[in-house]
């Protein structure tokens, strides 16, 4: 039990070995080592749970176990482990021989006496050296070097000489020195804009870590690996606290041979350039907390309902997405379904009903008033146009079918968005989504093939997002329309946008 770059290394312990037994007439039959494995417990020693296998047949292989000295048993923290394997061996008939001890086979008390110590003294060693280890690791981190993993993008590594020189490190390549020192400083431009536009998203108009992952993917966004952005990848993002410049160690402490436990951790503030602007992250962090501050049993989810319901009486399950506090599943998983958690909260059914035969009413008229709009515009530009007796359809040009969307505003966390409910795939050429105002003003158009649709956000800020080409005027509508309309044929129905 041993590696070559210790003192004590398996072949040092083979050589010893194989000295006492020709020099006291022994044939060693089988050898059993167990190479760069860590004495403090038994779990991963092959080689010591053969022996213990072997010790234990009937035949038994042998009769005699050389072992370099105690220690080799283990150095496990509670010494009667040592013993007991040692027991084991001698209880079915194998004698234990130590070659580097003075005392070799005895059974003299004064032999259990020194065994004893030296179990101790080898348990004593490694919690010593673990503690001057941790303490080795506290004093690195506080001097802004790091022993972790490197986040996925936007910092780099770059090893330290004891004279300060500092040569950069490609992704998994090691330090050449044993005495240089690994530091982290921010990568190239490119990664720390685009770990900056995460933070932007998710504090802005991404609202959660799922719309975050959503919106970088539509925005053609990918690690610098290649990889597609996930809401595991962005959450991770979102909490290291190396992008503010930030070191954490040892939120968990290991004590050799037992389970981790959870310890004050060590903090080392501004050590590191940071990434992201202090602001940034602070309001990245805010939202955060606010999303985990309330533990999800019944009666606090039914709390931060009747909140909501108080500010908004017609709540419902859609809105729960850009609240920041809790999902839809934590409420299904609760109650059964959102809807019975909202009418335990206290939500008035009737009104919700009532105000929702409204709003279609309302919102079917607009759209019927806003499709003649749009064809009177295409007529007076000398544009053919009609409207599909069936599911708000414009029919522009000979065949060009494009359906009209009105997307409607909603006030979460006191700021308007809109929601784009994509209920079926469109079976359109295009889609036209108008970002309506509380009344009968459209604030934007944005006009999408199907593919780019499936794959816009769910949700909009005040601001449509720039990567979706917003047209903000008749004239630019009307433009958009006519070049679609002049595309050669066949290129219609390609994944793009629109509006490029």
């Amino acid at each position: 039990m041993s590696t070559d770059q210790q003192e004590l290394s398996i072949g040092t312990q083979l050589a010893a070995i194989q000295a006492y037994a020709q020099a006291n007439a022994i044939s060693v039959v089988k050898t059993y080592e167990d190479a760069a494995k860590s004495g403090l417990g038994i779990s991963k020693r092959d080689g010591m749970k053969s022996l213990l296998r072997d010790v234990m047949d009937d035949p038994r292989p042998f009769d005699i176990v050389l072992v370099y000295d105690v220690s080799r048993w283990g150095r496990f923290q509670d010494i009667d482990a040592a013993a007991y394997y040692e027991y084991t061996c001698r209880l079915h008939g194998a004698r234990v021989v130590y070659v580097q001890e003075a005392f070799g086979s005895d059974h003299e008390p004064m032999t259990a006496l020194l065994k004893t110590l030296k179990r101790a003294m080898a348990a004593e060693y490694s919690r010593e050296l673990g503690v001057k280890s941790r303490a080795g690791q506290d004093r690195a981190i506080q001097l802004g070097f790091q022993m972790g993993h490197l986040p996925c993008m936007g910092l780099t590594r770059v090893a330290i000489d004891k004279d300060g020189v500092q040569r950069p490190l490609s992704r998994g390549q090691r330090k050449s020195m044993q005495s240089e020192r690994i530091a982290w400083v921010p990568g190239p431009i490119p990664e720390v804009d685009l770990v900056r536009r995460v933070f932007d998203i998710y504090t802005g108009e991404g609202g959660t870590i799922k719309g975050t992952a959503r919106q970088l993917r539509f925005e053609g966004r990918t690690t610098p690996d290649g990889r597609p952005f996930t809401a595991s990848m962005v959450d991770t993002m979102l909490r290291c606290e190396a992008y503010a410049g930030n070191f954490v160690w040892g939120r968990e402490r290991y004590v050799a041979g037992t389970r981790s436990k959870r310890r004050p951790e060590t903090r080392a503030s501004n050590v590191i350039e940071r990434v992201v602007p202090q602001d940034l992250w602070e309001r990245a962090q805010g939202r955060l907390w606010e999303r985990r501050r309330l533990r999800r049993d019944k009666e606090q989810l039914l709390q931060v309902l009747r909140e909501r319901l108080a500010e908004n009486p017609t709540l419902n399950a859609l809105d729960l997405e850009g609240l920041g506090l809790h999902s839809k599943k934590a409420y299904t998983n609760a109650f059964g379904s959102v809807s019975r958690a909202l009418e335990l909260a206290g939500r008035d059914a009737k009104l919700v009903r009532a105000q929702h035969e409204q709003s279609k009413v309302t919102g079917r008229q607009i759209g019927d008033r806003l499709e003649c709009d749009i064809k009177s515009l295409l007529l007076d530009a000398g544009i053919a146009c009609r409207i599909h007796p069936r599911s708000r359809v414009l029919i522009v040009g000979e065949d060009l079918r494009v359906r009209l969307q009105p997307i409607w505003p909603r006030t979460l966390r006191g700021a308007s968005c809109w929601h784009v409910f994509k209920r079926r795939r469109p079976m359109t050429h295009a889609v036209l989504l108008a970002q309506m105002d509380a009344g009968p003003v459209v604030r934007a158009f944005v006009l999408l093939t199907p593919e780019a649709y499936r794959g816009a956000p769910a949700w909009f800020s005040q601001e449509v997002p720039d990567a979706l080409s917003p047209l903000k005027s008749a004239d630019l509508l009307l433009s958009a329309l006519r070049s679609f309309l002049e595309r050669p044929s066949g290129t219609v129905l390609q994944g793009e946008r629109c509006i490029t």
